[in-house]
């Protein structure tokens, strides 16, 4: 019996070991402080031809768990990787974030089960799309997750990229990834300014002196800072976000770049030309192998281009290395700055090589050791040019020391040179204070600069301000604008009239005129015509009133005593919303009014009138969404001597309780991408808040909405 027992438990023991099925990948995140790498928690399925829809893969039993903390995939540039993540959530922050840090992926697709919908909904990130129109201003691809504690739900990443695949995936809360972003920004910052500051500086030597090593250095800088911030993504963060071209072609047209501003540099700083003449001419073979490989990337051979670039990166650093020893053995000694500014980067690189090749770990240090290394070697390079000086000094000084000499064999004519020195100290000392005077008109223009962007963040903190005002100002313009065409018909109608009691002028048949032009009346309804008129006027002026309001609204930014408290009868408000939007209304929605009788209350008008157009519209897309069209009962009654209440009630699908609790926070939205931008509810709160009234919501899921507005009769304002 014991021997059975022991046999029944090794083949159970054996099933989970040895099946996939049974033995899933799981991530689970239990520390909101910090993010979590699920990378050796994924599963991973590769479609080599990229034909495979999220139907398909759910089924799929082709899976496989990765083996590492960050999955390398290698260069498969007409395949798609799908990733199955298993994510349970034990801390106490329901809304997570799933972040992919590596920027130069060229789409990601995160789907997620929506439980309302009863499907797999898809959200679309990478870099053929717009940097602006991306929910988080971050390089990395950033995906809200809903998990509540203790609850587990399933996500599936699609992922396509032509260059190396290496997935760094990770969960985190909003505050643990703002410490981990801070702590890069500010290593990036770091490396940064320090290649800025190689570049003004080469940049600055190259106007003072004019020799072009500084200025293929410079060139050769911009590059090698362009490539770099380009695997990190923040070119098409702040240089180029509307231009998708440049983000997917970078990543090789840069190198190549670099390749060839190095070359340059090269020759010139060691005079290959006059030293090496025949190497010379390879370098042109090198330059030419950039460019041909550069086209064919363009032309959609991604990853042919990218290995030849590759490869001809490796012969160049090869070709410039020997070089550089046989330039330094034959005794000029500026090569030897070169050499150890070249090897060091040259390490960061093979550092940088052997991670994607998977055989170092992905890690910090790994990922921006190239960083290091280009960052060392510009500093190096840039103590080679410095050094560069020295030499040509001490050649000048030894060419003096010869005619010094030779000026003591005869006295006149060593007084001559010495009067001829004296000129030229002269003349060194002017330019001397004219380079200092340079330099402190550079510095000068670096203080004006830093002004300028000191400047430029207040103006984009304006712009974040003018954003939110935009939403308010479109409604009272549509006020107007949907008020025109119905207007110019009755105007049309009523001109009709006059222009037939015109007729009657001369006329011998009088009375069948007169009784054609009532029968006329009658037809176009004459008195309810009129009656619209007044309404649609009144309209008109209404939308005026609350765009100048809205002018106003920017003034009380700085001076809250220009807004003015109004007395309002409350109906005339909820009427004219309803014919502002009557266009608007479908034919399957039908609009019942339960207006009472309410007295007249202070309060600003035209924000109650905002208030009605967002709580209508929201009503009306609720019904749309039951496809089948429904009821918006619209209700005001007094509810005691200090207050009077509007109650706005749809037959809508009605709201969840986690849609309820979110409802009034800015830029939340249950509509579809591009129908809403999430701030009418939270300007809704913020006018009745201003009222000091009260929002009552009373919703259920399925069976439709009901929202009840408190508002006193008289409004104190300070």
């Amino acid at each position: 019996m014991n021997k059975l027992s022991f046999f029944i438990a090794f083949f159970i023991l054996s099933l989970f070991h040895f099946s996939p099925t049974l033995l899933k990948a799981q991530a689970i995140y239990s520390n909101a402080y910090e993010n979590h790498q699920i990378g050796g928690d994924l599963e991973i399925l590769v479609d080599s031809n990229s034909i495979l829809s999220i139907t398909d893969v759910l089924g799929s039993s082709a899976f496989k768990r990765s083996s590492s903390s960050v999955p390398h995939l290698g260069i498969i540039p007409f395949a798609s990787v799908w990733a199955k993540i298993i994510l349970k959530n034990e801390t106490d922050v329901s809304n997570l974030i799933l972040q992919v840090n590596q920027p130069i992926i060229d789409e990601v697709e995160l789907y997620a089960y929506d439980e309302r919908q009863k499907k797999y909904l898809v959200t679309k990130m990478g870099e053929y799309q717009s940097f602006s129109i991306r929910k988080y201003i971050t390089p990395e691809y950033l995906f809200d997750l809903s998990i509540n504690k203790n609850e587990t739900k399933v996500y599936y990443l699609k992922i396509r990229s032509k260059e190396n695949m290496q997935l760094p995936i990770s969960v985190g809360t909003p505050l643990s990834l703002f410490n981990t972003s801070v702590l890069k920004n500010l290593a990036s910052g770091v490396y940064i300014g320090i290649m800025f500051a190689m570049m003004l500086y080469n940049l600055f030597i190259f106007l003072s002196v004019r020799d072009k090593s500084y200025l293929y250095y410079t060139v050769y800088i911009i590059f090698i800072l362009l490539t770099q911030t380009t695997l990190q993504g923040y070119p098409f963060q702040f240089l180029w976000p509307d231009i998708p071209w440049i983000a997917i072609h970078g990543p090789f047209i840069f190198p190549a770049l670099v390749g060839i501003a190095a070359l340059e540099f090269f020759k010139e700083f060691l005079r290959l030309k006059t030293r090496t003449p025949k190497l010379n001419i390879l370098s042109y073979v090198f330059i030419v192998i950039y460019i041909a490989a550069v086209a064919v990337g363009i032309l959609g051979f991604y990853g042919v281009g990218y290995q030849i670039i590759e490869i001809n990166a490796g012969l160049v650093s090869i070709y410039m290395l020997i070089l550089s020893f046989k330039i330094y053995f034959k005794g000029h000694t500026e090569a030897r700055f070169f050499l150890v500014g070249w090897v060091v980067f040259l390490t960061g690189i093979c550092i940088f090589v052997l991670k994607d090749f998977d055989i170092l770990p992905y890690n910090n240090f790994t990922r921006y050791t190239m960083h290091f290394g280009s960052g060392i070697e510009v500093i190096l390079l840039s103590f080679a040019l410095a050094d560069r000086i020295n030499i040509l000094k001490q050649e000048k000084e030894a060419s003096q020391a010869q005619v010094l000499i030779a000026l003591q064999e005869n006295e006149q004519l060593t007084k001559e040179q010495n009067l001829i020195l004296e000129q030229k100290v002269r003349e060194r000392t002017t330019e001397l204070n004219l380079a200092n005077q340079d330099l402190n008109k550079t510095l000068k223009d670096l203080k004006n600069t830093q002004a300028q962007l000191v400047s430029a963040e207040k103006m984009a903190s304006l712009g974040q301000l003018t954003a939110g005002i935009a939403h308010e100002i479109n409604n009272p313009i549509n006020f107007v604008s949907a008020n025109i065409k119905p207007l110019q018909m009755d105007v049309a109608d009523i001109l009709d009239v006059i222009a037939k009691y015109d007729s009657l002028i001369g006329c011998e048949q009088l009375e069948e005129k007169l009784e054609e032009i009532e029968a006329f009346k009658k037809q176009i309804d004459l008195e309810y015509t009129k009656g619209e008129i007044k309404t649609l006027l009144a309209g008109i002026e209404d939308g005026a009133k609350r765009t100048a309001e809205i002018v106003t609204g920017l003034k009380t930014f700085s001076r809250l005593d220009e807004s003015d408290v109004k007395t309002a009868n409350i109906n005339d408000g909820i009427e004219s919303t309803l014919t502002m939007i009557r266009s608007a209304i479908p034919e399957n929605i039908k609009i019942i009014k339960n207006l009472g009788k309410i007295p007249i209350i202070e309060c600003f008008p035209g924000k109650l009138n905002q208030v009605f157009m967002n709580t209508f519209n929201n009503g009306i897309h609720a019904i749309e969404e039951t496809k089948v069209g429904g009821t918006l009962t619209i209700s005001s009654y007094v509810v005691d001597e200090d207050h009077i209440a509007v109650s706005v009630e749809d037959t809508g699908i009605g709201m969840t309780a986690e849609t309820k609790a979110k409802i009034f926070e800015p830029f939340f939205t249950t509509k579809d991408v591009g129908q809403g931008t999430g701030l009418g509810m939270s300007i809704v709160f913020t006018i009745i808040e201003s009222h000091k009234g009260q929002i009552d919501i009373q919703t259920e899921y399925g069976k439709g909405t009901k929202i009840i507005f408190t508002i006193p009769m008289k409004l104190a304002v300070s």
